[in-house]
């Protein structure tokens, strides 16, 4: 008979308590499992591994690093935020920021993590229109986040130009008024909420750059007919959008992709 030594014993059970570890580790990453830091409760809705998880979490901490920078001390009161990860290929949103954040895309790495983020930090009032916050929030996006997500996946000034070449622009200045999603910012019009959403993280991207943040952010989540443009940037709403225009247009970056996304979110946006 084969005599087990105490080394054996000991190694044994150390292979069990690896062993358990693991399981737990990946029992944490099943349907309705939580993860829980200070600021963020994330819950998996999908059966998401413990690695996409994880990857949420640290663009979340990412988001909320950037943010800081742009707007300050974060509002105490929204901790922990909620983020509910869902499978499949949803529209994420956290109710204008007033709920929780239900994400999807997350598998596909096309998920607006810091996007919605945004909106639940920075704040968004519906009646006070849409253009500065989901503009802003794109932005934040693009600049901060590694998933190329909805709308404007990192391209934001090279999809207008493309929308201006293909004469598809949306009247800007009637952007800038639409209000509680009645015109162009609805879910019932989709073709031309994505190229809303587009030109708004455009024109945001361009008077953050142009004139910086901190201007930028007197007029965020403010109603149009409210904001002193003249008094704040010295010009008129319209001068502003004609100088954001020709700086798009005058671009000479390479718009292959930005022509091949353009064309795919026609052909299918404006099928619904």
């Amino acid at each position: 008979m084969k005599r087990v030594t105490s080394n054996g014993f000991g190694c044994a059970i150390i292979r069990s308590l690896w062993l358990f570890l693991f399981l737990l580790a990946s029992a944490c990453a099943t349907t309705g499992s939580a993860y829980r830091d200070g600021r963020f409760t994330i819950i998996n809705h999908g059966n998401f591994s413990s690695a996409e998880v994880q990857r949420v979490s640290e663009q979340l901490e990412i988001g909320a690093k950037a943010l800081e920078h742009y707007i300050g001390p974060l509002p105490a009161h929204k901790f922990p935020v909620v983020v509910n990860l869902r499978p499949g290929r949803g529209v994420s949103h956290s109710g204008q920021g007033q709920n929780g954040i239900e994400l999807y895309w997350v598998r596909e790495v096309r998920a607006p993590i810091i996007h919605e983020l945004t909106h639940v930090l920075a704040g968004y009032n519906a009646s006070n229109g849409h253009w500065t916050q989901e503009g802003f929030a794109s932005y934040m996006q693009d600049q901060y986040g590694e998933d190329d997500a909805f709308p404007t996946q990192k391209m934001s000034h090279a999809l207008v130009k493309v929308l201006g070449e293909e004469k598809s622009l949306l009247p800007m200045l009637e952007v800038m008024k639409d209000r509680n999603r009645t015109t162009y910012f609805g879910l019932g019009t989709p073709w031309e909420r994505w190229l809303a959403y587009t030109q708004s993280t455009s024109f945001c991207r361009y008077l953050i750059e142009r004139y910086g943040h901190e201007k930028f952010l007197k007029i965020y989540n403010t109603p149009f007919g409210a904001v002193d443009f003249d008094a704040l940037y010295g010009k008129k709403a319209e001068v502003l959008i004609n100088e954001w225009s020709n700086h798009v247009a005058g671009l000479s970056s390479d718009s292959t992709k930005a022509r091949a996304v353009f064309h795919n979110m026609k052909t299918l946006l404006s099928r619904k």
